[in-house]
């Protein structure tokens, strides 16, 4: 009888080749390489759908709330501030902004020329950051898919983002176009990607908390923690957003036996002491919080509430891009809860049921509380807009369970191949997009500062350079994106300081000159009224410069304004 080929054991089975220490060092190489490749492809898809994002803004009249409210000015001016070397005596909002909002700004300001630029790129890092975050969601709810199939996840995320984002054109802030506010950088967007943060450890302590020894659990619930700290601190919105809702998810798991009651505690342990040292940090800083976040809670006005948000739906449903936006909302909140059915019924990977559950919960939290609370302020629902997001990669991934139980599990180079097809064809986007995004963001200047740049430039009072007084509105932007010889201080109607997201540093021995008549302020008494007939009137475009140097209305100008700062600044602990 013949000896069997080198090649098959004597039984006839194929020998298995054994590596040579060089050949697996080389096979990893390339394994390496190729997911690398990937990841990069997916990347670069993620930034041109970033970029098509930002790009529909600019052309839109968004773009005024990209660049000129009054809100969005808040990041350039603190920049301006500290490259101007002022003491940090900033007014914030119950918001504070310190993480990540400011940190982030001033890094795009670092590598960019203008505010407009460092604006734009902060809108598109956020929206990559996005995508990121969903990446680690799907890594932990997707575990044994592909790395193909993870990342065509996330980018089908952005992409929905990005659909929704494409919808909405309108410049105004308090309207149902929330996936927008995600590219604004003063719009909740750190405690947004928080929330996406705290999903994808949330369900990493999951997956991992039964393992023997569950060190990957307690590293990310250190995190956890450290995330619920920074964000409470900066945002407290991030207690009903994000901690809330988890909390409400696993407790109700829990009862139902499907989480394990150790990882609840766990869990709890790291958000509720985090948020808790939060908000025990934010008693320290104090005088940089301008209103108590309990000021904004009305359940008195929760019906009223209610009819409003009516009010703004039933606007946003006439158009048909309106109407496509709501329809692309109530999928993602169907998604959720028909998600949370599917996995509660085939009885799928815990991760699965916990994503599900926690978008559902999520969304009938956020939409339920700020109804109660009776706020009338559109931007606090912008979780109803990420939130799916996290449930849709969880019905991937009982998709992808389902099919591999049949006959078309086998149809993956189909999947390759429909996932090049589309990746493609964004990249190709993007490739169309990105030089005439980058040109318009370069060309971007605002006309309204340049008239009050010509009109200061030069002049002074008594040695000093000129300083002159406006309502929020009106001099924010100028500020922002004037000259550093312009020198703005905010005031009411009535000439008071107004501590409202601004440097009360400034108003310290101000000697105001001159005022800023925006054309849509609105003065209690008129304002020749109150400190009589200027010296000169300069038009500009949007509004007219006052000019009071050398009359009697400039004393009456500072002794307002200066008086009323001292005691803010006093009040809040800043100092005489």
């Amino acid at each position: 009888m013949a000896a069997p080929p080198r090649s098959r054991l004597p039984d006839g089975r194929r020998r298995r080749s054994v590596a040579t220490a060089p050949d697996d060092r080389e096979a990893r190489g390339t394994t390496v390489v190729r997911a690398a490749v990937v990841e990069l492809v997916g990347f670069l898809t993620a930034l041109s759908l970033a970029v098509a994002a930002l790009r529909h803004v600019i052309e839109t009249a968004r773009v005024q709330l990209l660049w000129y409210d009054g809100d969005s000015v808040l990041l350039p001016m603190v920049a301006r501030s500290l490259r101007l070397g002022e003491p940090f005596e900033w007014a914030m909002s119950p918001t504070l902004f310190f993480f990540p909002e400011v940190p982030v700004y001033l890094l795009c300001a670092a590598v960019t020329t203008t505010p407009q630029a460092a604006l734009a790129l902060n809108g598109v890092v956020v929206l990559l950051g996005v995508y990121a975050l969903v990446r680690a969601i799907a890594t932990q709810v997707m575990p044994e898919a592909s790395r193909l199939a993870r990342i065509a996840v996330s980018v089908l995320a952005l992409g929905v983002v990005t659909m929704l984002v494409l919808t909405e054109s309108s410049a105004t802030a308090q309207s149902m176009e929330l996936a927008s506010l995600l590219l604004l950088s003063t719009y909740y967007y750190g405690a947004v990607l928080a929330m996406l943060g705290t999903a994808a450890l949330v369900l990493r302590v999951v997956r991992t908390a039964s393992r023997p020894v569950p060190a990957t659990a307690w590293g990310a619930l250190v995190a956890l923690g450290l995330l619920a700290l920074a964000t409470t601190t900066s945002d407290p919105l991030y207690v009903p957003w994000s901690a809330g809702p988890v909390l409400v998810t696993v407790v109700l798991l829990a009862v139902a036996r499907r989480v394990p009651w150790r990882v609840v505690g766990a869990l709890a342990v790291a958000l509720v002491g985090g948020s808790t040292l939060g908000y025990l940090l934010r008693i320290p800083l104090g005088p940089f919080v301008s209103l108590d976040p309990s000021t904004y809670v009305h359940p008195a006005m929760a019906v009223p509430t209610l009819g409003w948000f009516a009010a703004l739906t039933d606007a946003r449903a006439a158009t048909s891009a309106g109407d496509v936006e709501l329809l692309l909302l109530f999928l993602g909140s169907a998604l959720s809860v028909a998600g949370t059915v599917w996995a509660w019924r085939v009885r799928t990977a815990r991760t699965v049921l916990v994503a599900c559950v926690l978008s559902t919960v999520t969304v009938v939290a956020v939409s339920v509380g700020v109804v109660l609370a009776g706020s009338e302020t559109s931007r606090y629902l912008e979780p109803i807009v990420t939130a799916p997001l996290i449930a849709l990669v969880a019905v991937a991934e009982l998709v992808r369970t389902r099919v591999r139980r049949t006959r078309l599990h086998r149809a993956g180079r189909g999947f390759r191949l429909v996932c090049g097809i589309v990746g493609a064809c964004v990249l190709v986007l993007g490739v169309a997009v990105v030089p005439t995004t980058v040109s318009a963001v370069r060309a971007a200047t605002y006309t309204p500062a340049t008239c009050l740049d010509r009109w200061v430039a030069g002049r002074s009072v008594d040695g000093r350079p000129v300083e002159g007084v406006g309502q929020f509105w009106t001099v924010r932007p100028l500020a922002a994106y004037g000259t550093d010889s312009v020198r703005l201080l905010q005031v009411t109607d009535r000439f008071s300081a107004y501590a409202w997201m601004t440097n009360l540093a400034p108003y310290r021995d101000a000697h105001p000159t001159y005022v800023l008549i925006g054309t849509r302020d609105v003065w209690t008494t008129p304002v020749q009224d109150a400190l009589g007939d200027p010296a000169a009137i300069m038009h500009c475009s949007g509004y007219d410069i006052y000019d009071y140097a050398g009359t009697r209305g400039a004393a009456i100008l500072r002794g307002s304004v200066v008086d009323t700062a001292t005691a803010i600044i006093r009040e809040r602990g800043f100092g005489g």
